[in-house]
């Protein structure tokens, strides 16, 4: 069920507001003050380029595939799991939300560890100038983590205080942003030198520190591409809005990280960037103040647009109805829906966080986080172009499906890279949450572009088939159960259900006779069955396609269906049909008259003559008559193919022949030892020699049997009719039997 709140905020913050300022401050945060010099340091210039250009590759690419998501349809709360929900349905969407979630509430914690970290480093030599043992209190008496439950409190208050009062406080911290930019840019300017630039090049890689390891660290820094996508549900145009703004971000943000990686490496020693940092980008700065107001400004911003955008993610799933328990958080507060409740779990999560890692640890399992959330956006802007769905109209028209594709690959790539332990568990945890949704089988009242693709692709393979040449390899059981009541035929469903076995296509059709309706009513019934027996299918766990057809009479009306059903390449090549009772002339008749139609177009046919067959039975038998192999093809695979289910998994095969004599025993023992490595099925062989009728001997024999498969001559109703004159007396005395006709399509010894 998918429900949303009546009470909706009103859309408020323009591109600069709600998207550029949320996504720069995020961008330009804690790793910036405090990590970046740490990976120029190890990695040397060049290839600290290569890490900022690679972590920005994947989420330019991301922002491509969120602009044309975000152009092509009306956006509302819940930012990207909005989008990856409506793209690729509920169980896709919660999934990747829920990941999501925790990403920006990890977020929280880690820039707060961030603001944590750099205190302490300011603060550090006054506290030891103070008392000596400062280093000792601070950590064992956990006052970094105190202190940023303390500042998480604080964000908390703030953010609690609703989406306007931080929204304002944001431009106050961009305006100290800039200005800490301003001066280490000039800084680094002054204090230039070619010699310690030259220096500076080459990576001082170790055996705990590599490339992906720096690549790891650093990658949060560009994973603020999302705070303005958090606020969809806030924007006044969100179409223009999340492309402008977010782009916008980061091609600022690249030109800030590009230029301090570059005054760093020219102005900074090796060992000073990889020990000291934050320290030494204050000391390159022409006023370091402005440095440790900057780190400030920039760790509490981008933990603070971590607390908009979480929360508003939460709800928006607990609106969606994805599970019971986030119903909880839908609901919000004020004309402006603010999603109190999230907020507080928010807090929550985050505290608990701060208490259970540092910063470095923090940072590798938030890029999972966002790694996993970035590759299904760009999944979904894939799915979303490839499916075709004339409805795919984006206004952002600088994308293409290889982008989304690319993408996504790219962050697979990368997460196992950085830690495919980490990359696994994460995955794992996904995929969890995924099928479980998906075992839920979520109602909505949105569409989504997954059913586009997988139409495209089944369209694309519908004409394949329709054009490829079939071989008997390649043969499937495509079957149409016909009945003129399914509802007092369930033998037959289920024996139509045990012969598919979920590897072709199973059809139950429910034929009926109304001469004297007009089209209308005929329609209304057509369209009551065909549900009836949707309810029949589902209640008892058959996957089948159910259809029904109302004509004058029930001989034209099979002509009709048969000759109209399906597409070329998936025809049925089979139809299943229920053996009326002996002494019912009228029904016999009727069956006559199918068996003459459906001869008329070369179809495989299997009568079953129901008998009682327990389903809870642990063992079976299965008993095949073998007389050629015009049938005994057919015979064997459906005897195989009743295998597959589980209800007959523990089934015996038992394969006979009848024989007169010595020369004909002698003959058929080789043949059926052939026959046994040939088809290539665990079963066994048995020769009955014997000069008793026929009947008699597969009486006797197959007696105890669950199911036995005879073979027929139905190519005319003349000869079906001559058939059962000596099938009757047989059947009467077996238990559940299926009579085959074969085409001649189906070969096991391929």
């Amino acid at each position: 069920m998918n429900n949303t709140s009546n009470n909706r905020p009103q859309a408020r913050f323009g591109t600069f507001g709600g998207v550029f300022t949320p996504c720069v401050l995020t961008i330009l945060g804690v790793i910036m003050f405090m990590r970046t010099g740490y990976v120029s340091g190890y990695a040397g210039l060049w290839f600290a380029l290569a890490i900022l250009g690679l972590a920005k590759t994947i989420t330019f690419l991301t922002t491509l595939s969120i602009s044309a998501i975000a152009t092509n349809m009306k956006m509302k709360g819940g930012g990207p799991y909005y989008m990856i929900s409506r793209v690729l349905g509920p169980d896709f969407g919660g999934s990747i939300g829920i990941t999501l979630y925790f990403a920006q509430a990890v977020g929280v914690a880690f820039y707060v560890i961030g603001f944590t970290e750099a205190f302490f480093v300011v603060t550090q030599p006054f506290l030891v100038e103070m008392d000596s043992n400062a280093a000792f209190y601070i950590e064992n008496w956990h006052l970094s983590q105190i202190v940023s439950s303390v500042v998480t409190g604080g964000l908390f208050l703030l953010s609690f205080k609703g989406a306007d009062v931080a929204i304002r406080a944001q431009y106050f911290i961009l305006a100290l942003l800039v200005l800490a930019i301003a001066s280490f840019v000039v800084g680094g300017v002054l204090a230039f030198d070619p010699e310690t630039f030259h220096a500076n090049q080459g990576p001082a890689f170790t055996d705990n520190i590599g490339f992906w390891a720096l690549f790891a660290i650093l990658f949060p820094a560009t994973t603020g591409i999302t705070a303005g996508v958090n606020m969809s549900g806030d924007l006044k145009n969100p179409a223009r809005s999340i492309p402008l703004g977010t782009l916008l971000a980061i091609g600022f943000t690249i030109t800030v990280y590009v230029t301090q990686i570059v005054l760093m490496a020219g102005a900074i020693k090796e060992d000073a960037l990889q020990k000291t940092p934050f320290e030494s980008l204050q000391q390159m700065s022409i006023f370091g103040p402005l440095i440790v107001l900057g780190v400030f400004a920039a760790t509490l911003s981008s933990a603070l647009g971590s607390f908009l955008g979480a929360p508003r993610i939460l709800q928006a799933m607990g609106q969606d109805h994805l599970m019971g328990i986030l119903v909880f958080f839908r609901k919000g507060s004020g004309a402006n829906n603010e999603p109190k409740r999230a907020t507080v779990f928010t807090f929550v999560v985050a505290v608990a966080v701060i208490w259970a890692g540092d910063l470095n640890t923090v940072a590798e399992v938030l890029s999972m986080f966002f790694l996993i959330a970035y590759g299904m956006l760009n999944l979904a802007a894939f799915v979303e172009s490839k499916s075709g769905n004339p409805s795919f109209r984006p206004t952002f028209r600088f994308f293409h499906w290889s982008v989304g594709l690319a993408g996504a690959i790219g962050c697979g790539v990368v997460m196992m890279k950085i830690n495919d332990t980490y990359a696994l568990i994460a995955l794992v945890v996904t995929g969890v949450i995924y099928f479980y949704l998906k075992k839920r089988d979520i109602s909505t009242t949105y569409g989504d572009a997954k059913r586009g693709y997988i139409f495209k692709q089944t369209r694309n393979n519908l004409l394949y088939l329709k054009e490829s040449k079939p071989h008997p390899k390649n043969w499937r059981p495509m079957i149409v159960a016909i009945s003129e009541d399914p509802t007092n035929e369930m033998q037959l469903i289920r024996m139509g259900a045990w012969l598919e076995a979920e590897r072709g296509l199973y059809s139950v059709a429910w034929l009926a006779e109304r001469p004297n309706e007009d089209m209308a009513a005929r329609v209304r019934l057509r369209t009551e069955r065909e549900e009836e027996t949707r309810r029949l299918l589902d209640a008892e766990g058959i996957v089948a396609f159910p259809e029904a057809l109302i004509a004058d009479d029930i001989s034209s009306g099979l002509f009709d269906f048969l000759q109209s059903y399906s597409l070329n390449g998936v025809r049925p090549n089979t139809v299943l049909c229920a053996m009326p009772p002996v002494g019912d002339i009228l029904s016999r008749q009727r069956f006559l008259a199918k068996i003459d139609v459906i001869a008329t177009f070369d179809k495989n046919l299997v009568v079953l003559n129901a008998g009682d067959i327990a389903l809870k039975k642990k063992t079976r038998i299965i008993d095949i008559w073998w007389r050629g192999e015009s049938n005994g093809s057919l015979m064997a695979l459906f005897a195989y193919m009743i295998t597959l289910d589980a209800a007959w998994s523990h089934t015996t095969i038992r394969i006979f022949k009848i024989v007169k004599n010595d020369t004909e025993e002698k003959e058929a023992k080789k043949h059926m030892n052939e026959l046994i490595n040939i088809i290539r099925m665990s079963a066994q062989t048995e020769i009955v020699r014997s000069t008793d009728t026929p009947t008699d001997i597969i009486a006797a024999t197959s007696a105890a049997a669950d199911l036995v498969i005879l073979g027929m001559h139905a190519t005319s109703a003349e000869e079906d009719k001559r058939s059962l004159e000596w099938l009757d007396p047989l059947l009467a005395r077996l238990p559940s039997t299926l009579l085959v006709w074969s085409n001649g399509d189906a070969d096991v010894f391929v």
